[in-house]
């Protein structure tokens, strides 16, 4: 039994990339081979049969699916439960997945790239219908084919994703900074080993920095979620003179709100913070945050309208953008 454990473990860690790279074929012809969707010459799918036999590929479950009928089971894998963004985007998503008589698998990666891997391994061998799939990791050998969609991320080839106006609604904010008298204005944001227009709010703040010629006070390092508090610390080690402060999510303003505290410092009047999503007025009562306001109900109603069209193999946007909105706190002057 525990050499056919492991033999299994050893086949469920072959991708299709492997088998396309043996047969040498594209990714998405060998997907095609294997799942007969898709015009494929005779010749090529009996080499990607062969390979796919000596790897002791196990065909993909998922795509046959597509082809024998649907399972209403949609996956949603997500960094952490955790997080409040996180847990009001699988709320919102599974509200919108039961309008259309679907139930909703979370899978909490617990922001480690390994289990990412191993979670999207055994979705695709299990029955579900599509996945909606938000990561802070590269992912590069994902079959192009999976009804995938994201939120703010590129996930592997293209596949299609709901984010809000980062940019414009930033720099809106960071701007509410300047006109009203800011003049040490700091930014934190967490960066991601992934594309992901997440980057567009420190992006903005560069600009805009520049802009009006004030010294750039930026802190994006790669932490994972929980780490808020030491990052926060760390930036004010390193720019303690900071009297208005913009970060790439609440979470961070939080924890800069209280780390602020900790140092004496008055908010809002020796600093002013803005946070991003809009998503801590359920979690925290005072202070009342000053925040980007994303419409999350709105972008999960995106978000699952691309996977059914995925599903049913129509035409998808590559990006959706729901608008965001600054909504005024206490944190602010």
């Amino acid at each position: 039994m525990e050499t056919i454990s492991r033999c299994r473990q050893v086949m469920s860690m072959v991708t299709i990339k492997d088998v396309a790279k043996e047969a040498g074929v594209g990714v998405g012809t060998a997907s095609r081979a294997l799942t007969g969707n898709g015009s494929v010459r005779a010749d090529t799918k009996a080499k990607v049969d062969a390979a796919a036999a000596k790897l002791g590929f196990v065909p993909n479950q998922l795509a046959r699916n597509f082809k024998m009928r649907s399972t209403m089971c949609v996956a949603i894998i997500i960094p952490t439960v955790f997080h409040p963004f996180f847990a009001k985007v699988v709320n919102c998503c599974e509200v919108e997945l039961y309008k259309l008589g679907y139930r909703l698998i979370v899978v909490n990666s617990q922001d480690d790239v390994e289990k990412e891997t191993q979670m999207l391994n055994m979705i695709r061998q299990q029955r579900v219908d599509g996945i909606i799939f938000i990561t802070h990791y590269e992912h590069d050998d994902i079959d192009p084919n999976l009804p995938i969609v994201s939120i703010d991320r590129h996930v592997g080839s293209g596949f299609p994703y709901v984010t809000s106006n980062n940019y414009a609604a930033s720099y809106q904010a960071i701007k509410s900074l300047i006109d009203s008298g800011a003049q040490k204005i700091g930014c934190v944001c967490g960066a991601t080993a992934v594309i992901s227009e997440t980057r567009h709010r420190y992006e903005a703040y560069f600009d805009i920095m520049h802009e009006y010629s004030r010294l750039v006070r930026l802190l994006k390092p790669l932490f994972k979620h929980g780490q808020e508090m030491e990052v926060m610390r760390e930036y004010f080690a390193q720019y303690p003179e900071t009297d208005a402060l913009f970060t790439g999510s609440d979470m961070l303003a939080s924890a800069g709100y209280h780390v602020a505290r900790e140092r004496g410092m008055r908010v809002p009047e020796d600093l002013q913070i803005i946070g991003y999503d809009g998503i801590l007025d359920a979690w925290e009562a005072h202070p009342k945050l000053t925040t980007v306001r994303q419409n999350i109900p709105e972008m999960a109603k995106a978000v699952v309208d691309l996977l059914m069209k995925r599903i049913r193999g129509e035409e998808a946007p590559p990006r959706v953008e729901i608008p965001a909105t600054l909504v005024k706190g206490e944190t602010t002057r």
